[in-house]
């Protein structure tokens, strides 16, 4: 039975309320067969998710072997236990979780300073976030925040008052709050998109990782959870060429549905907000990997808008499922889509 981090860094994080954690306390593993949450026993039952549990054990003892303040880095990962926990048996939530805590621990350990530019920590390219900020005085600096929400976007310039290990914005509608912790930057959103000078679903709020330049996101089907293991991957690149990435271009926004007729599948609908006009698909994975899809593309010179569908499994190739006859049907009210059947 695989060894895992997840229920050692559970159960050294209770034992740290109450006793000086050893160094390697965190980083000792536990057998899985000891796993009791709903989050311990999905990430047990899942290979890749268990696989990213393994990394993150490793990233976690490398950075609390560099740590300057342990006891604090110690402190931010029982939190980060606490979200993780929260998403019970939802394997997008829990691999999320996972590959955000990857992304940030190599930088946890950084020299916080205001002054600096700042990007947001997201498994997303549709979720993205800079920030740059100059310190103009002791109790006073300058920022200038972006980010994205699916295809729309927004920005905002203004000056903070420093109180301490916070920094406070306000103006009429909207008001952000930067918060400096555990090497992190977090930034807290209060006010609607609009006042905050962004477009629809866009959000400041997140936490930052002092880095100059974009991180490097690793997007595909299994870290939406879309397909479960590595070989469903293969066979979802394989099926859909060049479309892989016209169907993970297809979604910001994700919605489970129910297929009557495949009650086995899990169904998600997903669309790109702001653009959902030509980004958008749906797609079902059979428990034994069947896939099925179909998408929005554009093309020819005159942008054309077609339905594109696909299937890897024969009996299906020339028909639509329920649910996705359901999705054309409602694209095509008002006018007319062409659907190609995929081979």
């Amino acid at each position: 039975m695989p060894r895992s981090s997840f229920t050692s860094l559970r159960a050294a994080g209770l034992l740290c309320l109450a006793l000086a954690c050893a160094p390697t306390a965190l980083a000792a593993g536990l057998a899985c067969a000891k796993a009791a949450t709903a989050s311990e026993k999905a990430i047990c039952a899942d290979p890749y998710t268990l696989q990213l549990d393994s990394r993150l054990a490793s990233a976690w003892t490398t950075a609390l072997a560099q740590s300057r303040e342990p006891k604090a880095l110690r402190r931010a990962q029982r939190q980060w236990l606490q979200e993780r926990d929260g998403c019970q048996a939802n394997l997008a939530c829990l691999r999320g979780t996972y590959q955000s805590r990857l992304l940030e621990l190599p930088f946890v350990n950084v020299p916080f300073a205001w002054q600096g530019t700042w990007q947001r920590v997201s498994t997303s390219p549709y979720f993205a976030g800079e920030l740059f900020i100059r310190r103009l005085a002791q109790d006073r600096l300058d920022f200038e925040i972006s980010g994205m929400g699916g295809a729309n976007s927004g920005a905002l310039q203004g000056e903070a008052r420093i109180q301490g290990k916070e920094a406070h914005y306000a103006v009429e509608g909207c008001s952000l709050v930067f918060r400096a912790r555990d090497g992190l930057l977090e930034v807290d959103q209060e006010g609607e998109s609009y006042a905050c000078g962004a477009g629809s679903g866009v959000n400041y709020s997140g936490r930052y990782v002092a880095s100059k330049g974009e991180l490097k996101l690793h997007y595909d089907l299994l870290g939406t959870a879309l397909v479960h293991t590595e070989e469903e991957d293969r066979q979802a690149r394989l099926l859909l060429g060049a479309d892989y990435q016209t169907l993970l271009d297809s979604g910001s926004v994700f919605i489970e549905q129910h297929s009557a007729e495949l009650p086995d599948a899990q169904v998600t609908q997903m669309w790109l907000r702001g653009v959902a006009n030509t980004n958008a698909a749906i797609f079902l994975r059979g428990p034994q990997g069947q896939l099925w899809t179909a998408m929005l593309v554009v093309q020819g010179p005159a942008d054309e808008v077609r339905v594109r569908y696909y299937s890897n499994v024969p009996e299906w190739k020339h028909s639509l499922p329920d649910v996705v006859q359901a999705w054309y049907e409602e694209r095509t009210k008002g006018k007319r889509l062409a659907l190609d059947m995929m081979p």
